[in-house]
């Protein structure tokens, strides 16, 4: 077995920070995600832009969806959908 060698200065400065940037990069992900569907996007559509439909439903569960909103208009019927569509259009 190898021995073990500590990690230079400059390489463990350079992981550390690459670490932070993943990091971010994740949370931005996340908040991107969970406000599509907050403004109404479906789980399908914000998969079909490269993560899992589970992924995109972690994400937004974690961040507040499905709001209030997003709850009353995914149970409205077909009809109540083209009264509030109808009703946006008119004002």
């Amino acid at each position: 077995m190898p021995d073990a060698r500590p990690v230079s200065d400059e390489d463990g400065e350079r992981i550390t920070a690459a670490l932070a940037g993943v990091r971010a990069a994740q949370d931005e992900l996340e908040r991107a995600v969970a406000q599509a569907l907050g403004s109404g996007a479906s789980v399908r559509a914000v998969s079909e832009l490269g993560l899992s439909p589970n992924t995109v439903q972690k994400y937004g569960r974690a961040h507040g969806w499905p709001t209030e909103e997003n709850r009353a208009r995914f149970n409205e019927s077909r009809w109540d959908r083209y009264g509030r569509e109808e009703g946006e259009r008119h004002r």
